[in-house]
């Protein structure tokens, strides 16, 4: 299974009961006074009556989307499940055994006329409103709710706009995290990319090819290299090899070698070891070296193994194999190396 960022373990604990005050039932909500006011469709009108609570409200998402939620412990545990609006968690977001869900919440803290603070959960997540006040206004409009959370993301305010920008059903919230990457710069830029490739499927990969031909040189354009590495499509895998073999940025090549080596190893060993007999650039070459260090089980090291002993290889490149060889947990691959240098 492909983990992803976010792609998080948790288990929705049954037998509790949860309860809000009040009539209104809003997702798993407990613990919480609630004031409905479901005649308002855009959550930029309802600000001013929620100041100093809660606002709350439910977009629908794309099919197959995972709920998200948040718990105590690691990623791969199985610690109690449930989110809290008073506290940040340890852990939070979604991953394949996650319970699939056809809307999610937008919890959002308002406080003087901005939201301070925001959670993105699904419907079966368990949310503890310790006490607080939540105004709830129910399903909203999709060009309001989208003008809405991209207003937050561009705030800065809050990145978790981002996220359930990613999971709208709407197909123009691709054009909005599109938006994001191109007129923004630095974390911004690179989330909204990120998120193309994550959660936005075949669109999300268009996007980023066109994301590829418009940015200049730069962290914003280098990290497409990583939204690629997300996407699930064959063709987004097909476009990483073509930036890591023609890119006219020697950065951006060797960086797509290192992700292909992450999430495509069988694919990129051959194509690695092509580099390091063919390519002229020194940089790109520390880059395929490192890329090959990172290849699974154990495959990585008898690579370097045989590249630190080869003496038709570049000087440069036998250098960087042994000093990553050197990194290596494996014992019998330092045991080799050592071997190697005392001769």
């Amino acid at each position: 299974m492909k983990i992803k960022w976010l792609s998080l373990s948790l288990v929705i604990l049954a037998g509790n009961s949860w309860a809000q005050t009040g009539e209104l039932q809003v997702g798993e909500l407990y613990n919480a006074e609630v004031t409905g006011n479901t005649s308002v469709t855009n959550p930029a009108k309802a600000m001013k009556a929620a100041e100093g609570q809660w606002l709350a409200f439910s977009l629908p998402v794309q099919d197959g989307t995972h709920s998200p939620c948040c718990w105590k412990g690691k990623w791969n545990g199985t610690g109690e499940a449930g989110c809290s609006l008073e506290s940040k968690h340890q852990s939070y977001g979604t991953r394949s055994d996650s319970p699939l869900t056809e809307t999610v919440i937008v919890f959002s803290e308002i406080r003087d006329g901005n939201v301070l603070d925001l959670r993105v959960v699904g419907e079966s997540c368990p949310v503890d409103a310790n006490g607080a006040r939540v105004t709830w206004i129910g399903s909203v409009d999709d060009s309001a709710g989208l003008d809405w959370l991209e207003a937050v993301a561009r705030s800065g305010q809050d990145d978790s706009a981002l996220y359930a920008l990613a999971l709208h059903q709407n197909s123009r919230a691709g054009q909005r995290l599109y938006s994001l990457a191109k007129e923004t710069e630095g974390d911004l830029s690179e989330e909204a990319i990120f998120w193309l490739g994550e959660s936005r499927g075949k669109e999300g990969f268009k996007v980023l090819r066109q994301l590829l031909a418009e940015l200049p040189r730069g962290d914003e354009r280098r990290a497409i290299n990583f939204a690629l590495a997300q996407n699930d499509t064959p063709e987004a895998a097909e476009l990483l090899f073509e930036i890591s073999k023609s890119d006219s940025d020697p950065e951006q090549r060797g960086e797509a070698m290192f992700w292909l080596a992450e999430e495509y190893p069988q694919q990129a060993k051959d194509w690695l070891l092509k580099v390091i007999d063919t390519e002229q650039d020194e940089d790109v070459l520390e880059q395929a070296v490192f890329a090959i260090s990172q290849l699974p089980d154990g495959e990585g090291d008898q690579v370097l193994l045989a590249l630190a002993k080869n003496d038709q290889v570049p000087r440069a490149v036998r250098r960087q194999a042994i000093f990553w060889l050197a990194q290596s947990d494996n014992d019998s691959s330092v045991a080799a190396l050592t071997e190697l240098l005392t001769r």
